[in-house]
């Protein structure tokens, strides 16, 4: 029994090693994964929701002017001066015991300004649209991570795709490399073809450790994106094509759908709320003032005054502010259409491109899997001749680096359709289809 004890405390022991061994942040391998990921963590998107946040308390911050505002206040006046007290003028002098010149007073006021002009309202519509226009640049600084993780993401499916392809391709050689051997040893095949394997060996291994490099940009920009201190975890395979015809029947729609075009729009809604409140400056202002107050002197009794006070002003001179305000807000709304503009061509053209990307990458996949048939054949082919002796090492070098090199076209074209699909779908405005 007290063996069996000993053996379950080691056990308990050696899994509490490894749980305290593990890494604090484990993430998926799959992209749809990491995109949830990064889309948590990523330290620019939350600065953007902090952006949008804000934006939204402007807002709440105009809407309160409807309110006016209350207050309450308390105050003490000391007076040393005849005319306060006695006139200056016929009737006779008063005596001074009629008045106080020592008083203090506590009392509430409410002020509540009357929008009839529409100047609050106009200033309440133009925060709401830039609250619009910030969130939807939210989304679209989103979509733009999405794009750069997705790119970061299909390269490394790349990258390891063509490390796949020459980790085969080295281990033929290998094996050729002992074929020859033992051809050469029995004086079957000169030395030197011994020779030309070895050096293509090491070729191949070059471009290996060329492979582990990019993969090692590719996973430490992935984890600055996760906000996370390294991505260690390896790539989805990919063993399937994108779908056809969603992503190029979806293409054909509208553009309106992607937050820049919205963002933009947004703001010249805003321009023409704050255009209306400039203008609006220019007429009369008014508001109503309620005042209660209970007044004390020290030789007095205390009275309680109440008041209404309605108030209207209007400025005639204000050295030219106003002229220019209006001036500012016309070349704003002027920006902002043409911006608008420039986010619609923009947004075209990106789903022009990315749609002929989309096709482009289709037929070079096509090309890849007509390619690969052909190496695959020839490598059989040569590898027998080889092994018969009737080509040199020179020719079954050519063969293994064909067919690795159609394995590698095979993966990268594969790893570009999805990257086109991806792309495709975020020009259109959408998230990628395996998020």
């Amino acid at each position: 029994m007290d063996v069996k004890n000993a053996f379950d405390r080691t056990i308990l022991r050696s899994m509490l090693v490894l749980v305290t061994c593990l890494p604090a942040t484990t993430f998926a391998s799959d992209l749809g994964s990491i995109l949830h990921q990064v889309e948590q963590n990523a330290p620019l998107l939350q600065a953007e929701s902090a952006k949008t946040e804000a934006s939204e308390a402007n807002v709440r911050v105009a809407k309160s002017r409807y309110w006016g505002h209350a207050e309450l206040y308390a105050r003490s006046s000391h007076y040393d001066d005849d005319r306060l007290v006695n006139p200056i003028s016929y009737p006779p002098v008063l005596s001074r015991s009629l008045f106080d010149d020592n008083t203090y007073g506590y009392g509430a006021a409410y002020t509540l300004p009357l929008d009839i002009d529409g100047r609050i309202t106009a200033e309440v519509n133009a925060k709401r649209h830039f609250a619009e226009a910030a969130m939807q640049n939210e989304a679209h600084t989103r979509l733009a991570l999405f794009a750069l993780t997705v790119k970061l993401y299909r390269g490394l499916q790349q990258q390891e795709g063509i490390g796949e392809a020459l980790q085969k391709q080295l281990k033929a050689l290998n094996e050729h490399w002992r074929v020859t051997k033992t051809s050469v040893e029995v004086s079957r095949v000169a030395s030197v073809e011994l020779l030309r394997i070895k050096a293509e060996i090491k070729s191949v291994e070059s471009k290996l450790a060329a492979i582990d490099g990019n993969k090692a940009r590719l996973r430490a920009q992935l984890a600055a994106l996760l906000n996370a201190d390294s991505y260690t975890d390896p790539a989805e395979v990919l063993d399937r094509v994108p779908d056809k015809a969603p992503a190029l029947q979806q293409a054909n729609g509208t553009i309106e759908n992607r937050p820049d075009v919205h963002a933009a729009r947004s703001i010249i809604n805003a321009e023409d709320e704050k255009l209306k409140g400039v203008k609006r400056e220019w007429l009369p202002n008014l508001s109503v003032r309620a005042d209660a107050s209970h007044n004390e002197g020290y030789s007095a009794d205390g009275q309680d005054i109440w008041s209404v006070t309605a108030l209207a002003s209007w400025q005639f001179l204000d050295g030219g502010r106003r002229h220019a305000s209006t001036d500012i807000a016309r070349a704003n709304q002027l920006e902002a259409q043409q911006r608008y503009l420039g986010a619609l061509n923009n947004a075209r053209a990106e789903l022009n491109s990315a749609t002929a990307a989309w096709e482009a990458a289709e037929l070079q996949y096509q090309a890849a899997m007509s390619g690969i048939e052909a190496a695959r054949e020839n490598g059989r082919i040569q590898s027998d001749r080889f092994d018969d002796g009737r080509i040199s090492a020179v020719d079954l070098i050519d063969a293994e680096a064909s067919l690795a090199g159609s394995r590698s076209d095979l993966t990268s074209a594969l790893a570009s359709w999805w990257l086109a699909d991806d792309l495709l779908h975020l020009a259109m405005g959408e998230v990628p289809s395996s998020y």
